[in-house]
């Protein structure tokens, strides 16, 4: 994994004991890895519960919108009496009156009631967007953090390896007399640091493993590969992404329960006219000592003498203003965060490229020259070892940038809106 420039001092005819200590610089050829962040992403978002929740809320708004397009049922009223029993002295009861009622929805009330709830299909549609944007933003962390593990690893893994090649050769060259006991002591406490780190490595890598397989749900005894870190590309201006930011699914979600809100109170002022219902019945009755049958006809209406329907107004205006407030709230916010995030990337950036030239390689030329000076005997030991710590801390640093560009990356993207993938089930698994 080359996490540093390719160093130019490194070649076969060095001494074993600098090839050792600088192992951490060389480049590594890695296996092809297994999960990248894009299969990553899909394993999460076809598996996550909390995307079976949100189409579960769409199809209900769906269920409700299609009840909300009809009319009311009609009312089939049947009366039973004995009255004609005893007209005709045969007795007992028979069905004397049926009749049928239905409501006559007037004002286009029931068109309003079905446009705010196919409103309603179209903010849940944006909800379950936005949900799948939060868990590949959650995935996407996941991924790095375990890119940083391994690199951390292996970066602590190759220090440890050539910090007990110095101890070893300080113990040879301190029986020859050749080094003295403090430089001796000092670089077995160099390997027992390094031990130290390697061993919070390992356990830094545990734990992000068990996030990761846990996230995509990955069973514990599968292997899990992933590419090495990488400085992530520079992000497009701020101008563009603000040009972008109404195709958020937080704001087409808003906008979404403002029109639904709206067409809400259309519905509610349609409701202050009370509704009409026909009324057709059939009634069997004796006249003039024959049993006919007589059809009527009525219209019945609500008299609005309690209420007049202006509260149900005056609470769906309120509702619409609110939710018209809500979404100025969150655009005023996603625009927040969306220059924060974008400011903090390239900031991050800068860092990265600015670490690279200005600690990497001058860290690459004072080990260089620290390595002539002990070769001709003008500096110590003690002080090649200073330069490769000094090496290693760079690198450290730089893997540590390289950590937060990314996840500075995956905020940039989910205070965008943007996905890295729409390929994700939108029915029920």
């Amino acid at each position: 994994m080359p996490l540093t420039p390719h160093p130019r001092w490194v070649r076969r005819t060095h001494r074993p004991l600098l090839v050792g200590s600088l192992f951490l610089l060389l480049p590594m050829t890695l296996p092809a890895a297994d999960w990248t962040l894009e299969r990553s992403v899909e394993r999460v978002l076809s598996i996550a519960p909390e995307l079976d929740a949100a189409r579960a809320e769409r199809n209900r708004r769906a269920g409700l919108a299609d009840e909300a397009g009809r009319w009311p049922n009609p009312t089939l009223e049947l009366g039973f009496s004995d009255e004609l029993g005893i007209e005709d002295g045969s007795g007992g009861w028979s069905v004397k009156e049926y009749a049928i009622s239905q409501a006559l929805p007037i004002d286009g009330r029931i068109g309003y009631r079905a446009d705010a709830a196919d409103k309603r299909i179209a903010a849940a549609e944006a909800e379950q967007r936005q949900r799948a944007l939060t868990m590949e933003h959650r995935a996407a962390l996941a991924f790095h953090r375990l890119q940083w593990a391994e690199a951390r690893i292996e970066q602590a893994r190759e220090q440890q390896e050539w910090t007990q090649r110095f101890a070893h050769i300080g113990d040879r060259r301190t029986r020859a007399g050749d080094l003295s006991e403090r430089e001796r002591l000092r670089l077995n406490l160099l390997n027992a640091e390094a031990r130290a780190e390697l061993d919070e490595a390992q356990r830094e890598r545990k734990a992000a493993l068990a996030n990761y397989r846990g996230l995509l749900g990955i069973d514990t005894q599968a292997s899990v590969s992933v590419p090495e870190l990488e400085r992530p590309p520079i992000p497009p201006t701020l101008a563009t992404l603000r040009q972008q930011l109404d195709r958020h699914p937080l704001l087409q979600s808003a906008a979404q329960e403002v029109a639904a809100a709206q067409a809400e109170v259309k519905q509610a002022r349609a409701e202050r006219l009370p509704d009409l219902a026909v009324r057709v019945a059939r009634e069997r009755a004796y006249i003039n000592g024959r049993d006919e049958t007589t059809n009527h006809i009525g219209l019945q209406v609500e008299l609005p003498l309690w209420s007049q329907g202006r509260g149900r107004v005056d609470a769906k205006q309120s509702q619409a203003i609110r939710e018209d407030a809500e979404r100025q709230v969150t655009m005023r916010d996603l625009g927040i965060r969306l220059e924060r995030s974008h400011t903090r990337l390239t900031g991050a950036l800068e860092r990265i490229d600015e670490h690279r030239s200005a600690v990497l390689v001058p860290a690459d030329q004072v080990l260089e020259q620290t390595r002539r000076g002990f070769e001709q005997g003008e500096l110590s030991l003690t002080e090649l070892i200073d330069a490769a710590q000094a090496n290693i801390r760079a690198t450290r640093r730089y893997i540590d940038l390289l950590l937060e560009a990314r996840e500075l990356e995956s905020d940039l993207r989910l205070a965008t809106g943007r996905m890295l993938t729409t390929d994700y089930p939108e029915h029920d698994r």
